[in-house]
């Protein structure tokens, strides 16, 4: 599979319930991203890395719209030491992370002065962005290109409708999405509904000429 178009995967929103089993049955190369300081976030952090899978820090950030936050929250009203401050408490909790990405964010990453600051904190752990896009209006790549911290971003979200005729359809889309660009990137959530299609539909990506890739797979560029 020389030319195959590559497919990574990544399941968000880990942390708060043990990992699912039916997770655990997928191919190692679906990554995970935990949402830092819930009550199995350490635990779900250690068991990725036994089954040797990417793992991410969901990091929260603030959403333009009111919802409710994780304590650990990057907000715009932090100040510089406090936003570094809580991001490298929540790397902790995550020890084996390679990356992080963002837990709502469309508030906190259109800020340039705030995400300069995430990417101060990457560069000096070596570990890269991958932008949820969760806004159009996103600065966090152009930030992180100008502090060269490698990142990526999504491209589908899979499930933010959770049906089964509506995930099918997304992952469709990201598959001819990697066919078109020779990558794609895809975010889904630990539903049910997610990961049972994921089971069916993995198997067949290979007659469809993608590849199955972890996240660091695609090296992220500068």
């Amino acid at each position: 599979m020389v030319h195959a178009a590559k497919l990574a995967i990544v399941i968000d929103d880990l942390g708060y319930q043990p990992m699912p089993a039916a997770l655990s049955a997928l191919p190692p190369q679906i990554s995970i991203s935990i949402l830092p300081d819930t009550p199995y976030d350490k635990t779900t952090s250690e068991l990725a890395q036994r089954q040797q899978r990417d793992v991410l820090l969901h990091m929260p950030m603030e959403p333009l719209h009111r919802a409710p936050l994780e304590m650990t929250t990057l907000t715009r009203q932090m100040d510089q030491f406090t936003l570094q401050q809580t991001l490298r408490g929540s790397l902790k909790r995550v020890p084996n992370a390679i990356a992080i990405n963002n837990h709502m964010g469309s508030a906190l990453t259109q800020n340039p002065q705030a995400m300069g600051w995430v990417m101060e904190v990457l560069s000096e752990q070596g570990l890269f962005f991958l932008d949820s896009r969760t806004t159009a209006r996103s600065v966090a790549l152009r930030q992180a290109q100008q502090q060269h911290v490698p990142a990526l971003r999504r491209h589908v979200f899979l499930d933010h409708l959770s049906n089964e005729k509506f995930v099918k359809q997304q992952l469709a889309r990201a598959v001819q999405q990697a066919k078109k660009n020779g990558y794609a990137i895809a975010i889904g959530h630990p539903y049910p509904v997610t990961l049972d299609v994921l089971s069916r539909a993995l198997p067949l990506l290979e007659g469809q000429g993608i590849e199955l890739v972890r996240l660091s797979d695609l090296n992220p560029p500068f």
